[in-house]
Parts: C-alpha cells; sequence; structure tokens
C-alpha cells in the first residue's frame, strides 16, 4: 500500500474539533429538552385528577374498613378487662405471674355457654362456650407459649466458677432451648415446633421471638384449669432457663365483625426482674363483599381497577421514553415505589381471598387449636391496614407536585417551606448535638432510680415533653435536690428560649426571601408591561394571572358548558393551546398545511409571542416543507401537528433572543467605536484638516456599521435555519 493510500485510509475516522464539539453540544441540547418536554409531560389535569380520585379511594376504604368506633371500644374494653381489672402491671416476679394466672383463669371461665350436642345419632356429649365481656366470643380455647434458653451459651468469670452458679444469656433465636424439658419433679414437656405452630413475631426488650415453644392448651372447665396451674407451679415449668411465656387467644364479636388477638407477653429479664406488656390486634373480616358492608367490595375492585390503570401507564412511558422516563424526574422515581407499593397490595388482596374461607370455617367448626386457621389471615390484615395507611399517605404527598401548579398562593408557601428545610439543616443538627447532650447527662444522673429516664429513648421522649411543658419535677426533685433545679433551669433555658425561637427565625427569614423573590418576578412582569407593545403587555399580565393546572381546568369547563350552552369561564390566562379540532380528511395537503399554519400564528399571537418572530419562523416552514420529515409532519393530526410545531418555535423564539442579546452586546461595541471615531476626528479637525472629508469618513462609518450587523444577524438565522 502506498503512503498517500495509508493517509487517507487513517484520515477516514478523523472528525475535526469542531464538528465533534457541535455534535456533542447537540446531543447535550437534544438530551436536555427531552427531559425538559417529559418532565413537563407529568404535570398535567389528567394526572391531577387521577391520584385525586385515587386518593379518596383509599381514605374511604381505609375510613369503612379499619377506622370506626367499635374497634377502639372493643380494645378499651378487653384492656380494663385483663390489664387494669386483673392488676397485670403489678407482675414484677414469678410468683406473682401464677397468681395473675389464677385471677386470669377465673375471669376467662365466668361466663360459659354450655349445650347438649350429638354427632350421628350418637352419644350426647357437651359443648362449651367462652364469652368474653358478654358479646365476644372466644374461639378455640386460650394457651400458655414458653420460650427458653440453657446455659451452654453463658460463661461466668473464673473467680466464681469454683461455686455451683449457673449463666444463663440473654434470648436470641440462635441460642433458643428446643431439646425436651425435664423439670425438677421428672415431668417432661414436649418442644412444638415453629414450622407446627403459628403465633405472631412479637418483640419487646429480648424480641422479637419464634413462633414455637413449650405450649399448654387451657381446659373447657375452670376447675380443671386450676389443677392444670397447680401442677405446671409444683412441677417447676417455670424456673431460670424461662425467658419469655405468652398468654394468647382470638375471640370474635359478631356484631362487629372483628377480630381480635391478644398476647400478653411476660418477659423473664437477666437482671431478675419480669417486664409484662400486651399486643391487642384487631382487624375486621368484611371485604371484597364479604360481610355486612357490601359497599366497601366497589371500592375495592376500583382500587385495584386503578392500580392497573396506572401500571400499563408507567409501563407505557417507560416503553416510549426508556429509562429518560424514570431520570427525567425525581418525582418518577417516587412513582415507581408507588408502583411496588401497588404491586404489594394486589399480593396481599390475593392472599386476603384465598384464606378469608378458612377463616368463615373457624366460626362455624368448634376446635380447640385455631391459631394455624387464623393468624394467616390475621397478619394478612393488619399488613393490608398498615400498607394502605402508607399508600394514602404517599399518594397525598404526590399531590404536592400539582397543588403549586394549581394555585399561586400554595406555589409559594410550598416554596417556603422547602427553604425553610434547607435552612434548617444546620440547625437541626446543631440542636441534636445539644439535645443530645441533655439526654446523656439526665439519664446518668436519674436513670438508676427513676423509669421515664432509664433508657436514653425514654429520656429524650421525657424531655421533649418537659420542652411542650409536661414533666415530673418532684420526682427528679428527690432524686438530686442539688442537681435537678439547675439541669431543668439551663435545660429550658438553652433548648426552649434559644434553639426554638432561632427555629422560628429561620423560617421567618424563609419566608422573607420568598416574598422578596414573588415581589421581584411581578415587577419584571410590570417592566415588560411597560416596555413591550400592547400585545405583548397584556398576554404577559395574562400569563402570569392563573397558573397551568388552573387554565386547563377552565379549558375542560368551557368545553363542558358549550355542550350545553355558549357561556364560557374567562380563560384569559391560559397558556396551553387553543385548539378547535375538525375533520380535515378531504383537503389536500397543501390546504391542510396553511390552514395549520395560520392556527399556530393564531395561538402564536394569543400567548404574547412577538409577530416579527413568528413571520421569520412562517417562512422558515414555508422554505422546508419539500422535506420529507416536514411532509410527514402536516400529514399528522391537526392538534398534534400544531403542538409539535408550538414545541419547534418554543426553542426557535429562545434562540432568537439570545441572537437579540448578541446584537445588543454588538451594538454596544459599535457605539464605543463610533464614540473613538470621533474623539479621533476631532484631533484631526485641531490638525487642520479639511471638514468635508471628516463629514464623509463619519458618514461612511454610520453606514458601514448597520450593514455589519445585518451581515451578522443574518449569518446567525442561517446558520440555525440550516441546522
Amino acid at each position: 500500500m502506498s503512503k498517500e493510500d495509508h493517509s487517507s485510509s487513517a484520515l477516514q475516522g478523523f472528525e475535526p474539533s469542531a464538528v465533534r464539539l457541535k455534535r456533542k453540544l447537540r446531543l447535550i441540547l437534544n438530551k436536555n429538552l427531552r427531559r425538559d418536554q417529559i418532565s413537563e409531560e407529568n404535570v398535567t389535569l389528567g394526572g391531577f385528577m387521577f391520584y385525586s380520585v385515587y386518593f379518596l379511594l383509599v381514605t374511604t376504604i381505609c375510613i369503612m374498613n379499619h377506622i370506626s368506633q367499635d374497634t377502639f371500644n372493643a380494645d378499651r374494653c378487653i384492656r380494663r378487662l385483663l390489664i387494669n381489672k386483673l392488676e397485670l402491671d403489678a407482675v414484677t416476679k414469678p410468683h406473682e405471674f401464677w397468681e395473675y394466672l389464677y385471677r386470669f383463669n377465673e375471669e376467662l371461665y365466668s361466663n360459659v355457654a354450655q349445650w347438649k350436642a350429638s354427632a350421628n345419632n350418637s352419644k350426647q356429649y357437651y359443648n362449651y362456650q367462652m364469652l368474653l365481656s358478654n358479646e365476644n366470643f372466644i374461639l378455640g380455647v386460650p394457651r400458655l407459649r414458653q420460650i427458653r434458653i440453657d446455659d451452654t451459651y453463658c460463661e461466668i468469670i473464673k473467680d466464681l466458677s469454683v461455686r455451683p452458679i449457673q449463666c444463663y444469656s440473654i434470648y436470641h433465636k440462635s441460642k433458643e432451648y428446643r431439646g425436651k424439658l425435664t423439670t425438677m419433679t421428672g415431668t417432661q414437656y414436649e418442644y412444638t415446633s415453629s414450622k407446627t405452630t403459628d403465633a405472631l413475631k412479637l418483640s419487646n426488650a429480648y424480641g422479637p421471638y419464634d413462633t414455637g415453644g413449650y405450649i399448654y392448651h387451657f381446659r373447657p372447665k375452670k376447675d380443671l384449669n386450676d389443677k392444670a396451674i397447680d401442677n405446671l407451679k409444683t412441677t417447676t415449668w417455670l424456673d431460670l432457663n424461662t425467658r419469655a411465656i405468652f398468654i394468647e387467644f382470638i375471640y370474635f364479636n359478631p356484631n362487629t365483625e372483628l377480630l381480635t388477638t391478644i398476647n400478653i407477653l411476660f418477659e423473664f429479664l437477666t437482671t431478675g426482674t419480669i417486664h409484662v406488656r400486651d399486643f391487642f390486634y384487631t382487624v375486621p373480616v368484611n371485604g371484597f363483599f364479604f360481610g355486612r358492608k357490601k359497599l366497601l367490595g366497589l371500592f375495592q375492585v376500583l382500587f385495584i381497577l386503578c392500580n392497573v390503570a396506572f401500571a400499563f401507564y408507567y409501563v407505557g412511558k417507560i416503553a416510549q421514553h426508556r429509562l429518560w422516563f424514570i431520570m427525567s424526574s425525581y418525582w418518577n422515581v417516587y412513582d415507581l415505589g408507588l408502583l411496588t407499593l401497588f404491586i404489594i397490595s394486589f399480593y396481599l388482596d390475593i392472599n386476603f381471598l384465598v384464606y378469608i374461607s378458612e377463616t368463615y370455617k373457624c366460626f362455624s367448626i368448634s376446635k380447640n387449636d385455631i391459631f394455624n386457621e387464623l393468624i394467616h389471615f390475621i397478619e394478612i390484615q393488619i399488613n393490608r391496614i398498615y400498607l394502605e395507611a402508607c399508600i394514602t399517605a404517599a399518594v397525598l404527598i404526590r399531590l404536592l407536585r400539582y397543588l403549586p401548579h394549581f394555585s399561586n398562593l400554595i406555589a409559594n408557601l410550598l416554596k417556603v417551606f422547602y427553604k425553610s428545610l434547607r435552612n434548617s439543616l444546620g440547625f437541626l443538627f446543631l440542636f441534636f448535638l445539644i439535645f443530645m447532650s441533655f439526654v446523656i447527662s439526665a439519664t446518668f444522673h436519674y436513670g438508676d432510680e427513676l423509669y421515664e429516664f432509664h433508657t436514653f429513648a425514654l429520656t429524650s421522649y421525657t424531655l421533649i415533653r418537659c420542652t411542650l411543658g409536661q414533666f415530673e419535677y418532684d420526682r427528679a426533685y428527690r432524686v438530686s435536690p442539688t442537681w435537678t433545679p439547675i439541669f431543668y433551669m439551663v435545660y429550658v433555658c438553652v433548648v426552649f428560649f434559644i434553639l426554638l425561637n432561632l427555629l422560628v427565625a429561620v423560617v421567618n427569614e424563609a419566608y422573607v426571601l420568598g416574598k422578596l423573590e414573588q415581589k421581584q418576578i411581578e415587577d419584571d412582569i410590570q417592566e415588560e408591561y411597560i416596555h413591550g407593545s400592547n400585545n405583548e403587555r397584556l398576554n404577559a399580565l395574562r400569563r402570569s394571572k392563573r397558573p397551568i393546572l388552573q387554565a386547563a381546568f377552565i379549558q375542560k369547563m368551557n368545553r363542558f358548558l358549550h355542550i350545553f350552552s355558549t357561556q364560557s369561564i374567562n380563560r384569559n390566562d391560559s397558556i396551553d393551546l387553543r385548539i378547535d379540532t375538525h375533520d380535515n380528511d378531504d383537503i389536500s395537503l397543501d390546504a391542510k398545511q396553511t390552514i395549520i399554519v395560520e392556527k399556530l400564528q393564531k395561538v402564536l399571537l394569543d400567548d404574547g409571542y412577538n409577530i416579527n418572530v413568528i413571520e421569520k419562523f412562517v417562512q422558515r416552514l414555508s422554505v422546508s416543507n419539500d422535506y420529507d420529515d416536514e411532509i410527514f409532519l402536516f400529514e399528522m393530526e391537526e392538534s398534534q401537528t400544531i403542538k409539535i410545531l408550538y414545541d419547534e418555535f418554543k426553542i426557535f423564539n429562545n434562540q432568537h433572543e439570545k441572537l437579540a442579546q448578541d446584537w445588543k452586546k454588538t451594538a454596544m461595541a459599535a457605539r464605543e467605536m463610533i464614540q473613538i471615531n470621533t474623539v479621533d476626528l476631532e484631533q484631526a479637525l485641531t490638525m487642520g484638516q479639511h471638514l468635508d472629508i471628516l463629514d464623509q469618513r463619519l458618514k461612511k462609518i454610520e453606514n458601514l456599521i448597520p450593514k455589519a450587523l445585518e451581515n451578522i444577524i443574518e449569518l446567525y438565522v442561517n446558520h440555525f435555519s440550516t441546522d
């Protein structure tokens, strides 16, 4: 191969630096325009209406299904019965646990319904139904479930190892003892695996606890339970290895169709005390046309249809714009999270329909151990309640995307809120450091004797209540009479009088800055009104009067009113395209192009754009209509074509404004050059040159400068029109 051929082949992939720069800038511009176009499409009246309807659906389901006075009254009645009346909070030692168990047995079997029953003409037998507070039917029988740990996971120090002392560590699922339990009297109890035992996973100090354990089911009679409890007590069923005991039972109220599971937890801490906590979970049985509330099923079906419609919309947008749809806005990422919540909600609805039949069987068939049939349904209902509450809050936050475009007042308030959040980050860090110093100090001073200060979490809660004016000063004063007055005085002065007022000052500053920015915008609009033409003045005020969604709403209302009458609402500030759709299938392509151009000119003039820029853009369309792309553009629907041309005109107008700015800069430079030349001419006059020569020179300069400026503008316009 010759050198010339070699050099020509080497230069085949060569691209000049100016061309590469131009290509990269064009790619960046196209990406930015595409991102802006996608983000603008998110703010539509249809999207606002969809999220509003969705929010109303979810709120209605929550109100009809979960938030009711019956739920509150049912829980309060049982809590007063099992917690207050039986003195559950007084249980702190093992013998008090057995006393509570006797009281629980006495109260539980004080109201038992008994009747005779027979099966297949055989011998008669008795059925027992326990009633809790007269109206609630206990399903099955209550049970005790014990969780244990052995001494293989704990080591004592060497100095004490010579003594017969056993050590037991705190509970963990990996350290749980699952072997056969043999008591000191020789009685053996078998461990029930979590695979065959269903229970709620509860947690407190040492949790979450496993669902297995050593289980004792209550007997159908009170005297049998008294003997069984005596047997458990004498056989040392409860010893040093015990870490937690649960009292579990489920009851149903047929009047309100509420299913409640009660779990009373006795935690045997390594310090020798017993920590007690109760867990009440009340869930409705009705839903999807089950139960008395038939109307609830209709809202749930509409809820699922909205989920399906949103899923198709989101997937379609991703298929249209690829990953640009997700990356164009943070709200699109937020919508992806909402879509995930919708999928989880749909999965829980399917499980609800699967387990609802087993739940209704438990109401009709008497069975002692009903936990395996009902626990799954209760867990699903609990998760559905929490998920619907989260979806309601998430959709309400999603509406914040549209509210600024629907009201100028809300937009200004949200701007102040966002600015105050950004300005408050440093303040929150400062507040956290100072507040945690008081928390640590109070925990070490009062934590050994006062319950409200014995952990960092409770100390933080106590000091927050102290900031709101709710604190028990006398109890802290008894612990430390010298330190308490100093501590509370310094805390109130620093946190309440200094830091909280500093936060108010930060928010007030953000509000003042927001008002100043709004005033600056109004001044700019007023200046445009003063210096612009008559058409531009009027349309400048029109564009600033109403936001986008409000104008779109007025446009929809006008279309609706035109169906019944010729009246309409004043929409003097609508910036949407006012397009009357007609059937133009029978007209030629040239006639359609003329109609589209005329309508486009009318829309642009109504929006306040300069008529000279509009004419230049129309000339550009008339010159470039021979290309196949332009012909294909005018073959589309009229409204879609006008929208595309409207977007292109925005880009053309921005480029024209940039050229105007460059022209101003060039004019300023030319003016300076004229001033310099005039100074030179004055000096020449003093040197005795002729006046006619100087006048000719000035005229040439004055004539050359406008021609040079016109040539520069034509070069810029031709360059952008060819691109």
